[in-house]
């Protein structure tokens, strides 16, 4: 999710800024043949930074090599498709969330991080309890490919004890933070005898720009058949928790019902999974 952003902010504006800085602080210091050394150098760690962001890029949104331990999307043709929360539960919004769904009988899958689980053992046993699908969303909110190996092992697996113990149900699905995965988590996933879920439509709710109808539009606009949505119940940019998600609350009655005047059917991530055709599809990508 955070990476498109970072790429526009690092590409763009860092290079401008870093420019503009130099050329205000050193412009008129420096000899016109080292000024223009110094500002080839600007340029050229610009475009290694979006060259560096653009593979993590790619390597989050289409993966490398064979795939078929992760699922984005489901290739039909059917209008089906799956709601997903990541970063909870928090006792402010996903409550909230429950009640939306319970209200309009439509099933979700809450991917939980890990400490929040073992905070809030009530809301855990809740979401179980109503009929949606629980994931696991590591311990700590941790980036995974910066983690130790132990580490990596621990988190998942103390997630996994945390969810089990709160609500008394194994999480089938995994799903790493900001969607950054590596081999050894691959690995821990099929040991652990889980599913790699990733998504296909992300609502961009992280974003502080993005008001409620802004989260509605997006959503109704790009959906496709067989698409997994992406939420957020709790979370922040940066941190595991603190944003306010009240504009996602907010969206969810319209995203609903506008789904559902557009034909489409809102079934559990385990009726989706179900279907034939589970991408990875490298000709359609998922939107950010």
């Amino acid at each position: 999710m955070e990476l498109m952003i970072w790429i526009r902010v690092l590409v763009v504006l860092i290079p401008a800024a870093v420019g503009m800085a130099a050329a205000v602080m050193l412009g008129r210091v420096l000899p016109r043949k080292l000024w223009s050394r110094l500002l080839q150098g600007v340029v050229a760690i610009g475009i290694s930074l979006g060259l560096l962001l653009g593979g993590l890029n790619v390597y989050v949104n289409f993966g490398v090599g064979p795939q078929e331990d992760m699922v984005r999307r489901v290739a039909t043709e059917k209008k089906i498709v799956a709601l997903t929360f990541d970063d909870g539960p928090s006792p402010t919004y996903t409550p909230q969330i429950l009640d939306i769904l319970a209200e309009y009988q439509v099933p979700a899958a809450f991917f939980a991080v890990g400490a929040h689980a073992e905070r809030h053992p009530d809301i855990v046993r809740r979401i179980a309890e109503e009929g949606h699908e629980l994931g696991n969303h590591t311990l700590t909110h941790v980036n995974v490919p910066t983690t130790g190996t132990l580490q990596l092992a621990a988190e998942l697996a103390l997630t996994n004890f945390h969810i089990y113990e709160a609500a008394g149900v194994y999480p089938k699905y995994l799903r790493p933070p900001r969607g950054m995965y590596d081999r050894r988590l691959r690995q821990w996933a099929e040991l652990m005898d889980m599913q790699i879920v990733l998504w296909s439509l992300s609502s961009q709710d992280w974003l502080e720009t993005m008001t409620a109808p802004r989260i509605t539009t997006r959503i109704l606009s790009r959906v496709r058949p067989g698409d997994i949505l992406l939420f957020h119940d709790s979370g922040a940019i940066v941190r595991s928790e603190g944003a306010s998600r009240l504009r996602t609350v907010q969206a969810l009655p319209d995203i609903i019902e506008g789904l559902w005047a557009r034909g489409y059917e809102i079934v559990s991530l385990a009726e989706l999974l179900a279907y034939p055709g589970v991408e990875p599809d490298p000709d359609v990508p998922p939107v950010y």
